[in-house]
């Protein structure tokens, strides 16, 4: 994840086309196409994000591997601060805003230390 695509897909190329995973197999247009992979903005990891909804609807957990492929420690460091910044918040908002009345608040940590006041109270 870069600010912009451009800088994401050329910065991660590389790694791509070498992962023994990936690598001289499908490109990486068309691994990100069909998989849940994703290399761009942080408004495009929101967007895709958002999309698997559309097929495995409702969840509360997402995980995100970010030292991948190789990457060096720097570029994950950068990542994580972007996910935690530009990210995460918007997902939560837009996670909680479309989450169907049956279904529970995704536990967080201030949920947890909250519920262990009430049981220890």
């Amino acid at each position: 994840m870069r600010k912009n695509s451009q800088d994401a897909v050329r910065e991660f190329r590389p790694y791509f086309d070498n992962a023994p995973v990936y690598g001289h197999g499908p490109s990486l247009e068309d691994f990100t196409e069909q998989t849940p992979l994703t290399v761009g903005s942080p408004q495009q990891v929101i967007e895709k994000t958002l999309s698997f909804r559309e097929y495995a609807g409702d969840y509360q957990r997402q995980l995100f591997l970010m030292d991948h492929a190789g990457l060096p420690l720097r570029t994950v460091l950068e990542q994580l601060d972007m996910l935690g910044e530009e990210v995460v918040p918007v997902l939560r908002k837009e996670f909680a805003a479309g989450r169907p009345e049956n279904v529970p608040d995704a536990p967080t940590h201030q949920t947890l230390l909250a519920a262990q006041e009430v049981t220890v109270a």
